[in-house]
């Protein structure tokens, strides 16, 4: 004979294995689908906007910082706009400036253009600048949109720094990241290196070889490309997440009318960095940025002040930058959560603990975002969660399909059979007997019960067919009554004839579990002799012959399971122990029954003791058997 090829059993075990585990498999690869969508959908910037809204969610909640009091910010409010008229003329401007001077601040910054002469006093504006020494003024690289740039006035560029003031804008023009570096340095980032270089010798440092800048001790993360919830976003220059002190009016504001006048004094800008901006409404230097709600605005310069407290602090203070993982870290988070919302459906189908503890994970995920997020760490919150609840929610309805398929069966296999409490201990219990549609063949111990009518020929004689038919259905539903409040089965009828088995379709394992099955039977067996005997006064009445029922029962093993194609099923018994139950219900002809006309067998004589009134009737090889069986007449 040719041995069996290895593959072929590797293949038969394959086979095997995935018939047996079909529905875990089937939810794997549904979680594997969820997956390759949250991924794919996330890569192509569809939860970019969510995720950008979580992120300043976050921001907003982690709003603990003391105001920097290293940086003051000059406004020129609607108040002084009405006053002094806009623009401001350059004398104005030049005052402004020799006032700070006095107090010598560390930085004067002004976020405002001053490329064109306005009115009168451009000589006194050079020269305040050039007095001042320590002056960063603002100009506007040219963008991609055709906007065109503004440049650093000749008149001024030789005395005073000049960085870009140019914001990145996110989708509703809010501003949650700064360019710090593109072809030059940005107005933040000149403000913070002339303020530590003057103060603390420091500055922030560029390494041309790795292509990043430092402050302090921290690497400034570089926005990418692709970066946290950023997908494909322009990248140009250096950009970093802008890590807000607070909201609006945060930082400390002086109006520019009370320096103009003098009311201001030298140690209230002293060594301090003074921001001049604008903060008047009706010129529209604002944006919404994370931390502001409900049409809440932050102006330009409280932006800008907002960026180098960023830098200076990291430089001097060591304070944090945000960061996040790389994309596959990220990608990683995201599959582990989406396959552990999967998994909880597949391996937990109890549908309260699969809530419970889907409440506990989601909740512990929100928590790590939040805590990460206080550990300056903005981790991929919102597509976690979307792939961890649709993992779960896709895969537990597949597994109610499955369910709604097997309780059809089980219910139809059950359902007429068994009491309704039997058929929810079944439902409960499915997973011990049902596979592949049916329910699997299992060696059990039970006690088997039939009955069958003695004159039935007799008693249908004297009816009408459909008379017939009720009456033998208001007899046979007595007997299946009774069997189903003693917790019997009934098996199947057969003409005027019942099969009824104690101890299935749940196995009982253990002898106590046994003996209550047979006593059960012989209590069902003496309630049904009992109400017949009422049911045979009432037939009597009218005009019907009495009935006897002949009952025989047996106490055994046998093969319970599934019988028939995939298109009929019935749950039945089948075994030795049945045949003999049979055979002593139809040996109530041969010999006296008792009152009641039940015969049970030696094993069911000692499984009920002495629970029962009981009389030795003979030894008996009963029809098709050759070892004899003690009889006994339940009395």
């Amino acid at each position: 004979m040719k041995p069996r090829s290895p593959f072929a059993n590797f293949g038969g075990y394959i086979g095997s294995f995935c018939k047996r585990n079909q529905p875990k498999l089937i939810a794997s690869l549904i979680t594997l689908s969820v997956s390759l969508g949250v991924l794919g959908a996330r890569e192509n910037g569809v939860f970019q906007q969510p995720e950008l809204w979580v992120y300043d969610s976050l921001m907003r909640s982690h709003l603990n910082e003391p105001p920097d009091r290293r940086i003051v910010i000059v406004e020129i409010s609607e108040a002084d706009i009405q006053r002094f008229r806009w623009p401001f003329s350059d004398r104005l401007f030049a005052k402004l400036i020799n006032q700070m001077a006095i107090a010598k601040p560390a930085v004067i910054a002004i976020d405002k253009y001053l490329d064109l002469p306005v009115l009168e006093g451009r000589e006194e504006l050079v020269a305040a600048v050039k007095n001042a020494g320590n002056v960063v003024n603002a100009k506007f690289t040219a963008t991609e949109a055709g906007r065109s740039g503004v440049v650093p006035a000749p008149d001024l560029e030789q005395i005073s720094r000049y960085g870009y003031v140019n914001l990145p804008i996110d989708k509703g023009a809010i501003v949650r990241r700064a360019a710090i570096v593109g072809d030059t340095g940005s107005f933040a980032f000149e403000i913070a290196n002339l303020y530590l270089q003057n103060l603390h010798q420091k500055q922030v440092e560029f390494n041309p070889t790795a292509i990043q800048f430092t402050a302090g001790n921290q690497v400034i993360p570089r926005l990418s490309a692709n970066y946290g919830a950023y997908r494909r976003h322009d990248d140009s220059g250096y950009q970093m997440m802008i890590r807000y002190r607070g909201k609006a009016r945060f930082f400390e504001h002086i109006r520019a009318s009370d320096v103009i006048d003098g009311k201001v004094t030298p140690e209230r800008l002293r060594d301090r960095i003074v921001l001049i901006g604008v903060t008047a409404e009706s010129l529209k230097d604002s944006y919404p940025v994370p931390v502001t709600v409900d049409g809440e605005v932050m102006y330009g310069v409280e932006i800008h002040a907002n960026i180098v407290s960023q830098l200076i602090s990291a430089t001097l203070d060591n304070r944090p930058f945000i960061q996040v993982w790389s994309n596959g870290l990220e990608n990683l988070w995201i599959l582990v959560w989406i396959f552990v919302g999967g998994g909880i459906a597949t391996f937990i189908p109890n549908a309260f603990k699969n809530m419970g503890l889907f409440v506990i994970l989601v909740s512990s995920l929100i928590g790590f975002s939040y805590f990460a997020f206080a550990q300056f760490l903005w981790t991929p919150l919102f597509p976690t969660l979307i792939g961890f609840i649709a993992a779960n929610a896709t895969v537990t309805a597949y597994q109610l399909a499955i369910q709604q398929s097997d309780r059809k069966i089980l219910m139809g296999l059950f359902s007429r059979h068994v009491s309704k409490e039997l058929v929810d201990i079944i439902w409960n219990n499915r997973e011990q007997f049902m596979q592949e549609g049916r329910i699997t063949g299992q060696e059990v111990y039970v006690t088997v019960l039939f009955t069958d009518m003695r004159n039935f020929s007799t008693a249908a004689e004297a009816q009408a067919p459909g008379e017939t038919l009720n009456w033998l259905n208001n007899y046979l539903g007595t007997i299946a009554n009774e069997v189903l409040a003693h917790g019997g089965m009934v098996d199947k009828y057969i003409g005027d004839a019942v099969m009824a088995v104690f101890g299935v379709p749940i196995p009982h394992s253990n002898e106590q579990e046994w003996t209550r099955d047979a006593q059960s039977a012989v209590t069902a067996a003496l309630a049904i002799a009992k109400k017949l005997e009422q049911m045979n006064e009432v037939w009597v009445s009218q005009g019907l012959p009495p009935v006897s029922t002949g009952i025989g029962i047996n106490s055994g093993v046998v093969i319970a399971g599934s019988l028939g194609s995939a298109e009929r099923l019935e749950y039945s018994v089948l075994g030795d122990t049945v045949n003999v139950a049979a055979r002593l219900e139809s040996f109530n002809k041969e010999v006296d029954g008792g009152p009641h006309h039940i015969l049970i067998s030696e094993e069911t004589k000692r499984r009920i003791g002495d629970s029962f009134k009981t009389e030795f009737v003979c030894q008996y090889a009963l029809k098709g058997k050759t070892k004899e069986t003690e009889i006994y007449r339940v009395l």
